[in-house]
């Protein structure tokens, strides 16, 4: 099998993430003209102009998504403009804009943990009327991140999701349960220079927060359910107990507990590990840092499941087309979201920006295909995949989930004491935020 394509494929998806069957294209541009807009009105009769702004895209993938929307939209004129800085300096940026009211940016790259916020604040044009004719064409996992209280605030961007990497020279067939991952790890730890059996990040921040939703969903277990935290389950306390096991048994490096994405990688490319829990950048780099002993060795695969489980559940990342709720150019602004989110841009930001696709059929795309084979691999991850709480203020949910958390992880409480707390404060949070 051609391993160095699948690099190909995730080389350009760290350009991406720095700002982490065959379709049918005819179909798919007519299916999406016709939702933006009432059936009795053509592209053609859509006038006016938008501002666009998004992250900074090297690749010049969002250039020619513009482009193409202007071949089927040609009275729509889009100024593109880019925001320096990272994620969070864009986020700050947007939000001195939408909290003054601005008309402008008519339509922006949106975080998908940004949406929830941005809609109970009423910055996002509700969208759901316009997206739901055409859900169907979606992955599951990141039409999930747009929605909001039961409505749709945004259009899906591109997709990350938290992966499994094996070491494809010493085993063939990777692990779909927790029991055949331990079993693999005790089987070659020692051998090959392998030290360690399974990496992930435990560093008490958003990487618990993904890494651990990832374990206990794996296992059954649930997070917001109606409204209400329900995370103190057996399910949970035994996600907890089995990292509490890999850890002591060695099968992972006490070191994961302060491990951010990029250290368990740095092990991992030295060869010293057999499995690694990491976001889908992390291949490109596995094949290109300078010094790196796996090159042309590595696999990728959905997560394990645990005994409980029956997904996968990978967290999601990744980025959506928001409409700004204050656009003066509505109509224009609704029609270019929906245009960049379609088949024929999702294809061109697949081919040329290396992200991974929202829309299903172009992971069929045989022309995709050709030249990224194992994007499979990505599209049954990110379907399995399910997102972060979707509440008001996602940050201090993140913060209470990682600090108690580690407090059951370092035996400061007990799991069902750190559990039934973690519970208590987020609910108490969550109707602070109504």
């Amino acid at each position: 099998m051609k391993k160095k394509l699948l690099g190909l494929l995730l080389a350009t998806s760290v350009v991406a993430a720095s700002f982490a069957g065959c379709g049918n294209e005819s179909s798919s541009t007519s299916a999406s003209a016709a939702s933006a807009t009432d059936e009795a009105t053509s592209p053609e009769d859509i006038s006016g102009e938008i501002t666009f702004v998004s992250a900074n895209d090297q690749t010049g993938a969002l250039d020619e998504m513009i482009e193409a929307f202007n071949k089927v939209y040609p009275n729509v004129v889009v100024n593109h403009e880019s925001l320096p800085g990272a994620s969070d300096d864009i986020k700050e940026s947007l939000m001195t804009s939408l909290a003054a009211g601005d008309s402008s940016p008519d339509v922006f790259e949106c975080d998908i943990i940004w949406v929830s916020q941005f809609a109970a604040a009423g910055w996002l044009a509700d969208v759901t009327e316009d997206i739901e004719p055409i859900a169907d064409q979606y992955l599951g996992g990141p039409l999930s991140t747009v929605y909001y209280n039961d409505r749709a605030y945004a259009y899906p961007d591109y997709t990350d999701v938290g992966l499994l990497y094996y070491r494809s020279d010493i085993i063939d067939t990777p692990p779909t349960t927790w029991d055949e991952l331990v079993e693999l790890s005790n089987e070659y730890v020692g051998k090959d220079g392998i030290e360690y059996g399974y990496l992930f990040q435990m560093f008490q921040g958003e990487p618990t927060s993904c890494n651990m939703l990832e374990f206990i969903k794996q296992n059954g277990g649930q997070d917001l359910v109606n409204g209400e935290f329900k995370l103190n389950s057996s399910n949970s306390v035994e996600s907890l107990e089995f990292v509490e096991e890999l850890i002591s048994s060695g099968v992972s490096p006490e070191g994961v507990l302060t491990h951010k994405p990029a250290d368990s990688r740095a092990i991992f490319e030295e060869g010293n590990a057999l499995f690694m829990r990491n976001w889908t950048s992390a291949y490109a780099l596995t094949q290109t840092e300078e010094g790196s002993q796996v090159v042309g060795k590595v696999g990728v695969a959905a997560l394990p499941t645990g005994p409980n489980g029956s997904s996968s559940s990978g967290t999601l990342g990744g980025w959506a087309f928001a409409v700004n709720a204050y656009s003066e150019q509505t109509e224009a602004a609704k029609a270019f979201a929906e245009y960049m989110s379609s088949y024929e841009a999702q294809k061109i930001s697949a081919l040329k920006r290396g992200t991974f696709p929202v829309v299903a059929d172009v992971y069929d795309d045989e022309e995709v295909l050709s030249e990224q084979p194992y994007i499979a691999a990505v599209k049954d991850a990110a379907d399995a995949a399910e997102p972060r709480p979707q509440v008001r203020d996602y940050s201090t949910v993140s913060t209470l989930f990682a600090e108690y958390i580690h407090k059951a992880l370092t035996g400061e409480l007990s799991n069902e004491e750190a559990l039934e707390t973690l519970d208590t404060k987020l609910n108490e949070a969550l109707a602070e935020m109504q």
